[in-house]
């Protein structure tokens, strides 16, 4: 294995971990107890989790296409890990937000560094590559449920924080030792500020495409943030799974994704990204209602876990690779920063918003609310006229 292939598998692994972090709080909900507060509280603070997570990515995005994207990942890791370690030794609910917007401050720094890398690697293969780092969100996010909710079970929510922190910490360690950098590309006349920069991203000759896809990354966002926040509590509370059953299913969903990422990319590759991006939200709305209209069979809820796995992350790679397509190398960095900002930065209320319907009007109308979301996905997708 040469150095560049460790560095993708030190990098994507990194990736896993931080997605991790995103996950533990939605996955400790059936076992807080009240500990932070109400169901409304918790999506609250969920909310605040995603809304540094996303809004801080954008000024990261200016950082990478600067300066080291692998000091940048390691620090991500040495934020969440000692966030998450506050998170589980916090004795109040205030102290508890202040580690979980740390956590968000952390996870911010990773996706602009991680993705400018990526997009800077091949531009063959971009989709494939792009699959690659999927393939380590999701498999980040498998492993923090399954282990969560069994940790949660047996030694509390607080102990899961504390020991998913030392990974972190343990991870910055491997990023510093195995990971190599690929180097910055400098515009001709150097750096310009920010307001000049983001003039530049959109002086591409695909600028519509650059457009819609944002839009479809605003949508994806919140579909994210919203069903990975509502999906173990929906299924213990409405289908009556009990907590670790419903922590493997949320697992089996994000295994599945995974490899969606990896066929997302090789496909995108191949046949184009609007093909993928048009299946995957037609699918993902459509197993959505299902979810909520099927009958609490833990074999009918497995099929539809797998077909919401499948059919939200094969739209994943093609989407990233998309806005690899049309950035520029001097700029990449701050487009994907302007991608997860909007994705999260935007995104971040959906917590909020669901929580808010699941108290009013039940926890069904939380997953037409997202499937609707995923129609609109799928509206917006139409538009793209690829090349």
């Amino acid at each position: 294995m040469n150095t560049e292939e460790r560095t993708i598998i030190t990098i994507s692994t990194s990736h896993g971990i931080m997605h991790a972090y995103l996950v533990l709080l939605p996955a400790m909900i059936p076992i807080l107890g009240g500990d932070l507060g109400d169901i409304a509280t918790v999506g609250m603070l969920a909310s605040l989790v995603t809304l540094f997570y996303g809004w801080l990515s954008l000024p990261i995005g200016f950082l990478a296409d600067r300066y080291s994207k692998k000091t940048l990942i390691m620090l991500s890791m040495i934020l969440c890990g000692g966030a998450s370690i506050l998170i589980g030794i916090s004795p109040s609910i205030p102290i508890a937000a202040v580690g979980l917007i740390i956590l968000g401050m952390g996870a911010s720094l990773y996706h602009p560094c991680g993705y400018a890398h990526m997009a800077l690697v091949s531009d063959e293969s971009r989709g494939r590559y792009m699959g690659f780092q999927g393939l380590g969100g999701d498999m980040g996010m498998a492993v923090s449920y399954l282990t969560s909710s069994i940790l949660g079970a047996r030694y509390g929510w607080r102990m899961t924080f504390i020991i998913w922190g030392v990974i972190g910490l343990i991870m910055a360690v491997i990023d510093f030792l195995v990971a190599e950098d690929i180097a910055c590309s400098i515009p001709e006349g150097g750096h310009k500020g920010p307001v000049e920069t983001i003039r530049r991203m959109f002086e591409t000759t695909n600028r519509s495409t650059l457009i819609i896809t944002l839009g479809i990354v605003v949508l994806s966002g919140m579909l994210w943030t919203g069903v990975s926040s509502f999906i173990m509590v929906f299924m213990e509370e409405q289908k009556g799974i009990a907590f670790v059953i419903a922590g493997g299913l949320s697992t089996l969903k994000y295994t599945v994704g995974a490899f969606a990422q990896i066929l997302g990319g090789e496909l995108s590759d191949k046949m184009g990204r609007k093909k993928l991006l048009l299946f995957g939200y037609a699918g993902f709305a459509l197993s959505l209602i299902g979810f909520v209209l099927s009958p609490s069979s833990l074999p009918v809820l497995v099929l539809l876990v797998v077909i919401l796995g499948f059919t939200f992350f094969i739209t994943q790679s093609p989407m990233n690779a998309l806005l690899g397509d049309v950035a520029h190398k001097d700029t990449v960095g701050v487009t994907y920063g302007v991608n997860f900002t909007l994705k999260y930065g935007i995104g971040f209320f959906t917590p909020a918003i669901a929580g808010w319907l699941a108290l009013n009007y039940g926890y069904a109308s939380v997953f037409y609310f997202f499937a609707v979301l995923s129609i609109l996905a799928f509206g917006i997708t139409l538009l793209i006229k690829e090349k």
